[in-house]
């Protein structure tokens, strides 16, 4: 069954999201920041996961869904391990 997003999931995602090296890599080129070091970058999408509206969050599957406008970022992370699986820009196709 699906974990039900809330103030507390989303903080403890926030606090506990993990990635490889080369998931680092293609996350900082998916969202145009190659200049940011690992823990720049870490902060960064800290900043996404905390910033993305509950309401904008969509859990489905074993992944969550964060879009953030703020960042103008989607996030896909993995339910159970909470890593980050995907992160794009939002287009407006």
């Amino acid at each position: 069954m699906d974990k039900k997003m809330d103030e507390g999931l989303r903080t403890t995602i926030a606090d506990q999201f993990k990635n490889t090296q080369l998931g680092f890599m293609r996350i900082k080129k998916n969202l145009g920041i190659t200049h940011f070091s690992d823990i720049e970058t870490e902060k960064f999408l800290k900043r996404i996961i905390l910033a993305t509206p509950i309401a904008a969050i969509e859990s489905k599957g074993k992944n969550h869904y964060f879009t953030c406008s703020a960042f103008n970022a989607v996030l896909t992370i993995n339910a159970n391990s909470f890593t980050i699986i995907t992160a794009k820009k939002i287009t407006n196709d």
